[in-house]
């Protein structure tokens, strides 16, 4: 084996190497967003269990929970691009919902398993919404949600190398709590105080 032969059997050894490293490192940054995407469902279950589960405010929780799951999706998009991330968190709201409400897991899975399989496009996402809601229209409310949420990602996913995460972050809960409070300064004040709490809970389970 001539010396030219050697250098290249090391490059290409190093160059597998190298390919194992950084598919080792991508599974853990995916496991790592599994991980935050779970501290986020357990901070919704600390406020709904301090704030009553249903109407205005359990649904203020719910949707602040599902967008900061968004945010936190979509930075993941930009780095590992948009299938296995929105299957991560697609899985992460059918577990939720799967626990939370009387419907079957079998529809769950399958309301998963049609997203899954078309989130390319708003046009997709729509179409399948459509379709969805016409075969399981006990489930439209999740699915519309679903809907909404895969929409925000890929808008937000596009817009992140304008705009930052928590700029982005910020203005999308604050025309959420707008919508909400409907010029009712109190209620506005309620949510305002919600979403802080829900911030200040994150951050003690991510020390």
């Amino acid at each position: 084996m001539t010396i030219n032969d050697l250098e290249k059997n090391k490059f290409e050894n190093n160059g597998m190497e190298g390919r194992f490293e950084n598919h080792t490192e991508n599974i853990v940054e995916k496991e790592k967003i599994v991980e935050e995407l779970e501290k986020i469902d357990t901070v919704r279950k600390i406020l709904k269990d301090k704030y009553p589960p249903y109407g205005v405010l359990g649904n203020f929780i719910d949707h602040l929970a599902s967008t900061e799951k968004v945010f936190i999706s979509a930075a993941g998009i930009k780095k590992f691009g948009g299938d296995k991330i929105m299957d991560i968190f697609i899985d992460s709201e059918t577990i939720i919902m799967s626990k939370e409400t009387g419907i079957a897991k079998s529809v769950f899975a399958h309301i998963k398993e049609e997203f899954s399989r078309t989130q390319k496009t708003i046009g997709e996402i729509k179409n399948i919404t459509k379709l969805l809601i016409e075969k399981y229209p006990e489930s439209a409310g999740f699915i519309t949600d679903i809907e909404d949420y895969l929409i925000l990602l890929l808008e937000v996913s596009k817009e992140l190398s304008q705009f930052g995460i928590d700029a982005e972050r910020e203005k999308v809960v604050h025309a959420m709590m707008l919508k909400i409070a409907e010029n009712d300064n109190a209620e506005m004040e309620e949510l305002e105080k919600i979403y802080q709490e829900f911030k200040d809970e994150l951050e003690k389970i991510g020390n």
